[in-house]
């Protein structure tokens, strides 16, 4: 039988999905729940079969959606269908995914629901609509992402009696606001349920004592309510009368309370139930675990995951300051962290790495980092992936660009519409489950374009310094500068639009203000400013994806406020450098040196080695930056300009103040609050609070565990060195040597992007690292110097393109150093010598 009533189901039955069996778990214990039956998984699959359909089929979500039903299963749907009609005017028809309560899948909210089914015509086509939402674009994206097939994820549709809610609501079993376990919430509205779960209503709050049962009741506007029709529903406004009433009696709030104790008493942890009324008779229509609306000593499940715990801290976990220099805000740490872990566990799958995965925490709001080894037969994975890698090295950026174009341009216009809706609270949490997945799907990318150019390059090291039977192999990174990215053809078009002040005595005059929001003005306000504004919008169109706080959502992006680039501007049309003519310069240097190299070293196999995988690398050297544009930069900041639409609109429900507050949740109580907004003010003003102080943490642990030699040795290329070089005294640090040259200036320590005004040229920059945002700061800085970061850090290469001297991974560079400090930064040798003050 492909249909089974809810009394025929086995609680164990895997072959139901989640929705399905909490129904029946409670049906089992004599609650009020409205008869019905399941379509069994077996039924898609054999739809799917008889209409010869498959995963590659491009329009497989219509083909799901007009497919013909095989007779066998068409005469079990509808004689079940027939039977529950005998009893019931309609039916609902939901979705059930046999996916729904698999570890590590959240598929809540993906899927479909109709309500007031009548026709057996219509019933049939709503079953394929829930058959066919498995197949959605989002879903698909999701699935693809956790190598799952039909048979590892199905979908069963649960068809049961509707009742004709005169009431309906959702109680939560323990207070979500204040996370009071003694009282219970029940939110109430007019009509059928789907007026208050999609947010249409204000709904009538009632506060319930478990113990005495004494009721605190708050009236809601209920501005709305959904009526069943003849065919379908409607969405009619609510009569004043029944605005200005209670929709609830005293006797059934009360009822209401001594259900919800039974069911929480059934699951054994706290629940939310969605109810109707229908004449006077109660009916349970759903349940669920209460996702944590308010934070205390205990962490939602969800949160667990994402914290660093007293376990974890056995284990070799290091402070990833040269990604994430700063604490992160708490949804940012929500999508990142299972983005990432999932991301690389995917890529290096697929790539034949050494590694399982990378794994990110957060502890006081700062992310750690621990890396899985493989744990099969090493040898074999080796051989594999450098098989693999040489038939891939020769295309890296050819394969990038073909990523981003087919998988991330993609989405970002599609994010940009979702964006320009006019979003309700069901609406929104579908697009931000979509944007959380695609987060997944976007890391599993950004591995597999980086970690096969790490590969590279730690190749091309190693060669080179055979070559040269040098030590240390930094000084082959030189050699690969000179190449246009996205972070240097940013910069590339600040200085041509600083050009064009330039040409322009009106302009040049306007752009000697020394406050960039006066400088604002003006150009709004005069005829040639306009037509300067309108170039500087359509750069921002193009380069406007950055962040003032990267790797986060917190930050103003470039797009939202052009002061940023105007700053900047400003800053190139008081000073002389010319970006053209310096970027020959240093194209020329590069293939100069690379000639003399060649010249120096005898030929040999390992030469022509060397020259065809340092050809590779300089075609792939383009990678970081270009990658951070349209990847890190890109994705957080079309992400960070959605969320603000969802806190707006979170705003207009009274959940918080600001829309920006959105960021100071966790992604489980946000999807919560998408489907019963409740006040966050306080929690939210907590949290701003802990991250304040979290960005004032200073000595953190630079790591956690006891880490062996060899994986100290392998974190110091990418995120220097993880202690305090022996070697510093009070007048020298050490470091790592990341661009050669030698420079003695005074001391600039920038902490944010709001102190680049204080960078003179040429200063000695001095900052915990930098970002793709800072990249102007080396057309002014003398030398660099930072607390974080390796030799193929972001500070390293951008210091390399600029010729500049540079130390990074220094650790205290930023404490031990002040404003107006003199000192030699010696970057061939990652010293720096402290002269006077």
């Amino acid at each position: 039988m492909y249909s089974l009533s809810f009394q025929m189901v086995d609680e164990a039955n895997g072959k139901v999905g989640a929705k399905a069996l909490n129904l029946i778990k409670m049906k089992r214990k004599n609650l009020p729940i409205p008869d019905g039956f399941v379509i069994q998984t077996e039924a898609l699959k054999r739809y799917i079969e008889w209409n010869e359909i498959n995963r590659q089929t491009d329009n497989i979500h219509e083909r799901i959606l007009h497919g013909e039903i095989p007779i066998e299963i068409e005469t079990d749907l509808i004689e079940a269908f027939q039977n529950l009609k005998s009893s019931y005017t309609s039916v609902a028809v939901r979705s059930s995914s046999g996916a729904e309560d698999l570890e590590g899948a959240s598929f809540a909210g993906q899927y479909e629901t109709y309500l007031n089914v009548k026709s057996t015509e219509d019933f049939l086509s709503k079953v394929r609509a829930c058959w066919a939402s498995f197949f959605t674009e989002r879903v698909e994206q999701y699935t693809q992402s956790m190598y799952a097939d039909f048979d590892e994820i199905s979908m069963a549709v649960v068809v049961q009696g509707l009742i004709q809610s005169e009431v309906s609501g959702v109680i939560f079993s323990q207070n979500p606001v204040n996370h009071n376990t003694k009282e219970i919430m029940i939110n109430a509205s007019y009509g059928l349920g789907e007026a208050i779960v999609s947010g249409l209503v204000t709904p009538d709050v009632y506060l319930v004592n478990k113990q005495t049962f004494e009721v605190e009741k708050e009236k809601g506007l209920k501005e709305v309510k959904i009526i069943p029709l003849v065919e379908g529903v409607e969405e009619i406004e609510t009569t004043e009368a029944e605005q200005q009433r209670f929709c609830l009696t005293n006797e059934k709030i009360i009822e209401l309370a001594e259900i919800t104790k039974e069911v929480e008493a059934l699951y054994q942890h706290p629940v939310d139930i969605e109810f109707g009324i229908q004449n006077n008779q109660v009916y349970l229509l759903q349940a669920r675990a209460i996702t944590t609306l308010a934070e205390d000593n205990k962490l939602t499940p969800f949160q667990k995951d994402i914290f660093l715990s007293f376990d974890d801290m056995e284990e070799f976990w290091i402070l990833n300051d040269t990604s994430f220099s700063h604490a992160v805000s708490p949804l940012y740490a929500s999508f990142i962290i299972p983005a990432f872990s999932e991301g690389t566990a995917s890529s290096f799958k697929k790539l034949k790495f050494i590694f399982d995965r990378i794994n990110l925490k957060v502890y006081k709001g700062h992310i750690y980092t621990r890396t899985e080894p493989f744990k099969g037969d090493s040898n074999k994975r080796i051989q594999e992936h450098k098989e693999l890698m040489e038939i891939i090295y020769p295309v890296l950026t050819k394969r990038m660009n073909h990523i981003i174009n087919e998988q991330f341009l993609p989405y970002y216009n599609k994010l940009d519409s979702f964006t320009k809706e006019n979003l309700n609270l069901r609406r929104g949490k579908e697009i931000l489950q979509n944007l959380t997945d695609f987060y997944k799907i976007a890391y599993d990318l950004h591995f597999d374009i980086v970690m096969p150019q790490m590969s590279l390059n730690t190749i091309v090291e190693e060669y080179y310094k055979n070559l040269t039977n040098r030590e240390s192999g930094h000084d082959v990174y030189e050699l690969l500068t000179g190449k246009m990215n996205k972070s240097l053809e940013t910069d590339q078009q600040l200085s041509r639009l600083a050009l064009t002040v330039k040409r322009d005595v009106e302009l040049t005059e306007i752009f000697q203000e020394e406050c960039t929001e006066t400088l604002l003005k003006k150009l709004e306000e005069n005829k040639a400013g306009e037509s300067f504004m309108t170039q500087l919008d359509t750069f921002l169109k193009q380069y406007g994806y950055r962040s003032v706080v990267s790797h986060d959502f917190i930050g103003e992006t470039w797009l939202e406020n052009p002061l940023h680039a105007l700053s900047i501007i400003q800053g190139y049309v008081k000073g002389s450098y010319d970006f053209n003519e310096h970027f020959e310069q240093t194209v020329k240097k590069r293939e100069k040196n690379y000639k003399e190299l060649l010249m120096q070293v005898e030929d040999s196999q390992h030469k022509e080695e060397f020259k065809k995988y340092y050809q590779w690398a300089l075609d792939a050297s383009v990678i970081r930056d270009d990658h951070h544009f349209y990847i890190d930069a890109m994705l957080d900041a079309k992400a960070r300009l959605f969320l603000l639409k969802l806190g707006h609109l979170l705003v207009n429900h009274q959940v918080f103040l600001m829309k920006e507050d959105i960021f100071f949740l966790y992604l489980d109580e946000l999807e919560s609050l998408l489907e019963n907004p409740v006040d966050m003010t306080k929690l939210i003003e907590k949290r701003k609070k802990e991250h304040v102080e979290h960005e004032q943490t200073s000595n953190l642990p630079r790591y956690f565990g006891t880490p062996e030699p060899t994986q100290l040795k392998e974190a110091e290329k990418y995120m220097g060195a993880i202690e305090e070089n022996d070697a510093n005294s009070e007048n020298s640090i050490k470091g790592l040597a990341s661009s050669s040259g030698t420079y003695t200036g005074k001391v600039k320590v920038i902490s944010t992007t709001k102190e680049f005004y204080k960078l003179e040229k040429g200063d000695v920059l001095v900052c915990k690292t930098t970002t793709p945002l800072w990249t102007t700061l080396f057309q002014t800085a003398g030398a660099v110097i930072t607390d974080a970061g390796g030799i193929l850090s972001h500070s390293a290469i951008i210091a390399r393109e600029y010729e500049i001297p540079a130390v990074v991974g220094t650790k205290i560079s930023t404490n031990k150093l002040k404003d107006g400090d003199m000192v030699t930064v010696d970057g061939t040798n990652g010293i720096v010598t402290l002269l006077t003050e």
